[in-house]
This record gives structure tokens, C-alpha cells and sequence, in this order.
């Protein structure tokens, strides 16, 4: 008998229908990240693990590798509950590190090895890490005020550490380290590790409800700030993912994003715990993807929309096998439809066997909240909620809940949710909200809605409002997004950005910065064609004023686009 719809989506929850009843029945895994790991791969120790510029590490590798890293912390007087900082590249010993300090029952504090002084400085303070680990060119970053920190050891790792004898040989020609002799705070990895050796690591009963990792949000809206992830949040969304996507033991997943970024350290916790074989990628090149897919022949590729449109630009990718990609994936932003299409187009035409699968999420739900299924991935979608996820859309600012096809504020509730901004309660209750059901709620900023077969569409963002005023006078709202979205309708336009310039008159106006796709030349014609796209689809008052032509925007660390840099050039 077909389930009788209330109306709303919370209550319905119409994406259940993609998942077999045994999976949505399924419970989160009631353990810590390391004994899911330890439980799903003790059995497998010869199957590889980890591969690295050359060098492949078994599953009983790994667990040796986590052990003795396990026992250097204890060396170093780490303790149950205390924050031990991580600044590192995708290497091997970013996974040693998230494992051994969740065995001893530490705390991971993830930033990105190359944050300016000031910005490592203060993370590294602000969670009082006694005890760092930094690249070294993190290392020389912030070698003249590391004194001014915490910090009473850093351990310094070269991307050389794990590299094979003679790829190490000729990358310690190229590359100088750090003389760190002499030094009673600092020291490199292998004297760190070989001073674990004769430690005993104590057995730890961790609270899987606390904190597992801390994981910085990208701070294009704001100061960045640390989002507290418990081993049971990490474990509800590495179960459900492997529930959304078949795969195997010993499928190849590719790594070409930094693991500070949690979208990417799941996704080689997700790997790991499933059996597969994680392919390390420490300084990824977009332009080189066909030499990658060449020599590693990946399965599963996690992405962002920068990196899958540069493949649009590589000629050997259309003429490769690419038959061994099973799950291509993106995430961390929106992808402009055109281009989605024809890199779909592309991968699709040389053997791939899905289109680009996407979702929608955030650092504060661990990484991904929907996912694109067969029956889900529709254009212009994010997919549907996974398992362990529910989602309302509400009218923006209230807890009111809309039904099917009305568009308002997504919210998500769940097992993956944050326990909150680290020493942040009150920006953490601006964004969570306990709603009369008495569950806990985000409010993601995203505006959206959802039809009645549980399928997520995005439209914009709330926080992206541009106050300005109309002709009549009164003071009105213009959405970026949706300005972005009439520019990029002409087929000349392949990247758009909207930011509002201060004006005494109207507060402020539109200015739209365009990169044209290749084939085209600015001119005046062009000009009045992409300002008849906008009067096509928006009001008077939200066609921008200005529309300024760039070889490039500027990105992020995350890849996505940077419009709070272009405001800042803006106001010079």
C-alpha cells in the first residue's frame, strides 16, 4: 500500500524509497572512527591500503604505521582529550595521525599547512595544542612566532617521509629541509616515531558522542571556525555513503584533495574503512587528470567544479579509456549546468559508467547531507538526503515548514550533525536550532526546494543578499545567485560572480564579473547580448550595472570562488 504524503518532507521523508529496508533499518556504527576501521579490515592484511608516489602500504601496514605513531604521542605526554594540531598535505602521516590520536582518545585539530602566519598562530592557540604537527613549509610559515604559541613540541613532516628510497633521494636534492638541530621543540618525523618505540599505548574506552576531530569551516562568510566532529557523526556518514554508492574491496579511490578539508579526510576515511585502495595525491594538478587516471586507473574520484571543468580543456581525456570510472563525484560548490553537461559529455562518451554524482553539505554535517542516486540526479539537483539525514525547508527565519515544490531555507537534522563551533556557543546557536520536535536543527543558509519524490534543488543563498534600492525608492533585496544564473545562460559566459559596490544613492549596486568561455572575444555586442539574457529572467532592479570582463576569478582554498577577494579589490 502506497504511504499516504502529509505534505511535508520531514514527516514523509519520500527519499527512503531509494534505499532497501534492511539499509534504512541498519544502525550507526556504535564504535570509535578507528575500530570501524580496525573492524572492517583486520581480516585483509595483505590487501593495499595506501598507495604514495610508488610506495603501496597493506592494511597491516597501515595498523603498524597507526600503532607506532599511537605510541610517539604517548611519548610525548598526549593525554586522552587534549588537541593535537595537524597541518599536512594529503600524505600518509595525516591518516597515522587522525587514527593514533582517536586510539589514544585525542582530538585531530585539521588547518591548512599553508594558512597565512597570523591564521595558524591563532588555531593553533585557540585550541591550546601543546603538541603540533606541521609540514615543513608550514614550518618555515611560522618559524619566527611559533614561540608566541602553545606549542611545546612540533614534530616537522617532509613530503619526502614516505616517498620510496630513490624518489626520496632525488626529491632531498630539490628540496632543503629545515635544520631543526638543537632545538628542544622541534624535531622530524622519523626521530618523533623512533622515540615512541619502547611506550606502551594504554587502552582508552573514548566517549564516541565527543569530539574526534575538529575541522575549520572555509570562512567566506566570516572568520573560520572549528566544527566539532564526533566519532559517531563520522561513522553515520561514512555508513551511509557506502550505503548510496555500490562498490568493492579493493576498488581505487583517488585523492586530489588536501585532508584539512573535510569533505576530502572523510572520503579517505570512507576508503579506508570500506577496504579500498587510497591513492595519495600531495600537490594535485587539475591539467594533469589523464596521466593520473593513466598510471592509477581510479574507481572513485571526489572532486570539486573547478577541477572537472579544467578537464573540459584536456585533449588526451578525449582519447582515453575511461571505462575504470565508476563513481565520479562533486562537492564544495555549485557547477554551472552547461559545464556539468559537457563534462558529463566527455567522460560518458570514453566509457565512464556514471555521470557526475553530487550533493549538498557542509563542514557542519561532517561533509555531505544528499547524494545523487540512479533516480535522483537530476539536472539541477543535489540529490536526495542520505539515510541518517532528515530535511525540512522552512520559510527563512522561522521554523515554519513548506511543503513539496515551495521554496525556502534548507535545513538538515540528523546523526551527522555537529556538536557545535569550538568555543563558538553563540555562533553555534545562530546556525543550530532546536525545533518544536525537539530535534536539532541547521539552518544552512541555502535556499531550495524539494519535490515529491524526495529530490533536493538548491536556488541560492540566503546570506548572499545585496541591499539596494529600486526606482521607486525603497530599499530591496537582490540574490547574487540568481543574478550568477541569468548571466551564465549565454553560451559565451563560462564563470560569473555578482558583488554589490557601495553607492550614497542606492546603497549599493550590481556588478557582475564574467570569464567568457574559449572562442569568445569581449566587445560591445557581447556586452548588450549577456544584459538581454538577464532582462530575460530578472527584475529591473537585479540587472547588474556593471559587467566587468577577467581571464580569472580569484578561489578560495576550497576551490570555490572568492567573492569576498573581489569585494576587497573592489573597495580599493
Amino acid at each position: 500500500m502506497k504511504k499516504q504524503l502529509t505534505g511535508y518532507p520531514s514527516v514523509d521523508k519520500p527519499w527512503l524509497k531509494y534505499y532497501n529496508e534492511e539499509v534504512v533499518q541498519t544502525p550507526v556504527p556504535s564504535c570509535t572512527i578507528y575500530e570501524y576501521l580496525w573492524e572492517n579490515n583486520k581480516d585483509y592484511p595483505k590487501e593495499a591500503a595506501i598507495e604514495y608516489l610508488g610506495t603501496v602500504l597493506s592494511y597491516g601496514e597501515l595498523f603498524a604505521k597507526i600503532e607506532e605513531t599511537a605510541k610517539a604521542l604517548c611519548a610525548l605526554n598526549v593525554k586522552p582529550g587534549d588537541i593535537v594540531t595537524v597541518a599536512l598535505p594529503a600524505v600518509p602521516e595525516a591518516l597515522y595521525l587522525v587514527y593514533a590520536l582517536n586510539k589514544i582518545g585525542a582530538v585531530a585539530n585539521m588547518i591548512h599547512p599553508l594558512a597565512g602566519e597570523k591564521e595558524i598562530v591563532h588555531y593553533l592557540n585557540e585550541v591550546n595544542s601543546k603538541v603540533a604537527v606541521l609540514f615543513d613549509g608550514t614550518y618555515k610559515i611560522v618559524r619566527n612566532s611559533l614561540h608566541t604559541t602553545c606549542v611545546k613540541k612540533a614534530v616537522i613532516v617532509s613530503a619526502g617521509d614516505s616517498m620510496p628510497f630513490g624518489l626520496k633521494q632525488l626529491f632531498l636534492m630539490k628540496n632543503k629541509l629545515p635544520d631543526l638541530s638543537g632545538s628542544d621543540v622541534l624535531m622530524p618525523w622519523k626521530q618523533f616515531i623512533k622515540n615512541g618505540r619502547n611506550t606502551t599505548v594504554q587502552a582508552v574506552k573514548k566517549d564516541i558522542m565527543s569530539m574526534a576531530i575538529i575541522s575549520h569551516t572555509g570562512g567566506t562568510t566570516g572568520e573560520p571556525k572549528g566544527v566539532m566532529c564526533s566519532d559517531r557523526s563520522i561513522n553515520a556518514y561514512i555508513s551511509q555513503v557506502g550505503f548510496s554508492l555500490p562498490h568493492n574491496r579493493q576498488d581505487r579511490y583517488l585523492i586530489v584533495l588536501p585532508p584539512f578539508i573535510n569533505y576530502s579526510l572523510t572520503n579517505m576515511m570512507l576508503a579506508l574503512t570500506f577496504g579500498f585502495r587510497v591513492i595519495l595525491i600531495p600537490a594535485y594538478d587539475p591539467a594533469k587528470f589523464d596521466v593520473y587516471v593513466k598510471k592509477y586507473r581510479p574507481n572513485f574520484v571526489g572532486s570539486v567544479p573547478a577541477y572537472w571543468e579544467a578537464c573540459l580543456s584536456n585533449d588526451n581525456l578525449k582519447k582515453m579509456d575511461l571505462s575504470c570510472l565508476r563513481h565520479i563525484l562533486y562537492g564544495g560548490d555549485a557547477m554551472n549546468v552547461k559545464k556539468e553537461a559537457a563534462v558529463n559529455e566527455l567522460f560518458l562518451s570514453r566509457g565512464a559508467k556514471n555521470p557526475l554524482g553530487k550533493g549538498l553539505g557542509a563542514t557542519e554535517v561532517v561533509a555531505g547531507a544528499t547524494i545523487t542516486t540512479p533516480g535522483t540526479n537530476l539536472i539541477g539537483s543535489v540529490g536526495a538526503p542520505m539515510i541518517y539525514v532528515n530535511c525540512k525547508i522552512v520559510e527563512p527565519g522561522t521554523e515554519n515548514e513548506y511543503s513539496y515544490n515551495q521554496e525556502g531555507e534548507i535545513c538538515f537534522s540528523g546523526e551527522t550533525l555537529m556538536i557545535g563551533y569550538y568555543n563558538k556557543p553563540k555562533a553555534t546557536d545562530e546556525i543550530i536550532k532546536v525545533h518544536a520536535d525537539g530535534h536539532r536543527w541547521i539552518h544552512t543558509g541555502d535556499l531550495g526546494y524539494m519535490n515529491k519524490d524526495g529530490v533536493l534543488f538548491v536556488s541560492g543563498r540566503i546570506k548572499r543578499i545585496i541591499m539596494t534600492k529600486g526606482k521607486d525608492g525603497n530599499v530591496t533585496k537582490m540574490f547574487p545567485d540568481r543574478m550568477e544564473k541569468a548571466v551564465l545562460k549565454h553560451p559565451a559566459v563560462g564563470l560569473c560572480c555578482t558583488i554589490g559596490i557601495p553607492d550614497e544613492e542606492r546603497i549599493n549596486f550590481a556588478r557582475a564579473y564574467v570569464v567568457l568561455n574559449p572562442g569568445y572575444a569581449q566587445s560591445e555586442e557581447l556586452l548588450q547580448e549577456i544584459r538581454a539574457c538577464c532582462n530575460e529572467t530578472l527584475p529591473e532592479y537585479m540587472i547588474p550595472d556593471e559587467i566587468i570582463f577577467r581571464e580569472d576569478l580569484p578561489r578560495t582554498d576550497r576551490a570555490k570562488v572568492d567573492y569576498r577577494a573581489l569585494e576587497r579589490e573592489a573597495e580599493k
